[in-house]
Order: C-alpha cells, then sequence, then structure tokens
C-alpha cells in the first residue's frame, strides 16, 4: 500500500507540532498545579462531611506526583459508601465529582495554552 502526502499539508504539521513544542514543560505544570490547588479547594468545600474537620486536613495535592490525595483512612468509606447501623449503605460522595469536573476544565486550560501557541 502506497500513502503519498502532500508536501504543503506535511509543511503545515510539522509546523504545528514546532509550535506545540513552543509550550514549555514549565508553563504546562503551572496549570497542572494551578487546576490540581483549585480542585482541591472544590473537594474542601460542602458538602464534605465535616465532623471533626480531620478530612479536610487531609484532602492535599502533591506538587512532585500531580496527585490529588485524601490521606484520611476513612475517605474510601465515606465515598463509596459504608453500613450505618441500620445495616442500610450510605454514601457521602465529595471527592471523585469534583475531580472529574477539574479534569475537564484542566483539559479545557491545556487545549487554550495550546491553540495560544499555534496561532
Amino acid at each position: 500500500m502506497d500513502i503519498k502526502i502532500n508536501k504543503s499539508d506535511l509543511r503545515k504539521v510539522n509546523k504545528l507540532f514546532d509550535n506545540l513544542q513552543s509550550i514549555s514543560e514549565r508553563e504546562a505544570n503551572l496549570i497542572i498545579d494551578k487546576n490540581g490547588l483549585k480542585i482541591v479547594r472544590e473537594i474542601k468545600q460542602p458538602p464534605i462531611p465535616v465532623d471533626t474537620g480531620n478530612l479536610r486536613k487531609n484532602v492535599v495535592y502533591n506538587q512532585r506526583e500531580k496527585a490529588i490525595e485524601s490521606k484520611a483512612p476513612y475517605s474510601g468509606f465515606l465515598e463509596f459508601g459504608w453500613k450505618s447501623k441500620k445495616g442500610k449503605k450510605v454514601q457521602r460522595p465529595f471527592f471523585f465529582s469534583k475531580i472529574n469536573t477539574g479534569l475537564k476544565r484542566l483539559s479545557l486550560d491545556l487545549n487554550n495554552a495550546i491553540k495560544r501557541a499555534i496561532r
């Protein structure tokens, strides 16, 4: 099978890749860090379950690993459900819905940075 590539199209694609490289790793890291911290702030807002404040204190953004973590040992039980005294499974989700919203915003921010670099 032979594939023929138009040389002008190839030049355009190469130019796009050169422009994409103009987005520095530093700029991408700043966008990721900014969004990571924003997601953590949103997770710590109500409706996060608050009895002692321990859960809020243990939701952190790890800048080195680019990860949002909940270090409270019981956070998984709250997010995914646990059995109450009456035997019913009770969920108090606070984490993943805000992560998903934040990831969509991060994707938009990165796409906008790429579009600015291409212009």
